[in-house]
């Protein structure tokens, strides 16, 4: 019988859920509520504004319904807007509103002081060796699909 313990993906996925539900705590204890989802996407568009809902949903690895709902409530909430694509009719583009783009500041440090207290006592060597590692089971598991 596989015991969860000795397994690593198991870890991977606990680290993922503690993570998610302290950075929306530590987001929602300095007044912003953003749930870690929602800046999973608000980091892609600091770093690309303008990205279509598909290619959010593909980099956030969202099922397109759950990227439509979520994009209707960031635009509801005054982070982003969507455009229609001046090339493409039939497209839209996801844009930063001001108020979005002005959380980067704030949700950026808070974000930070979680990953400093996730790294404690971590050697950078050690690190590098972990990202290597999942950047190659996460490549693994896409050639699967």
């Amino acid at each position: 019988m596989l015991n969860p313990q000795n397994i690593h993906l198991h870890w991977v996925n606990r680290l993922g859920f503690v993570a998610r539900r302290q950075l929306a705590a530590a987001f929602e204890a300095r007044g912003h509520k953003i749930s870690a989802e929602e800046w999973a996407v608000l980091l892609i568009l600091w770093n690309k504004d303008a990205v279509m809902p598909s290619v959010l949903a593909d980099r956030t690895i969202r099922d397109r319904t759950t990227m439509t709902r979520m994009i209707d409530t960031m635009v509801r909430k005054g982070m982003v807007r969507r455009e229609v694509d001046a090339a493409d009719r039939r497209k839209s583009l996801i844009m930063l509103t001001d108020q979005g783009r002005a959380l980067q500041g704030p949700l950026g440090g808070i974000a930070k002081t979680m990953i400093d207290a996730s790294l404690a006592g971590i050697a950078a060597q050690d690190m590098e060796i972990t990202l290597r590692v999942l950047r190659a089971m996460t490549e693994n598991l896409l050639q699967e699909e």
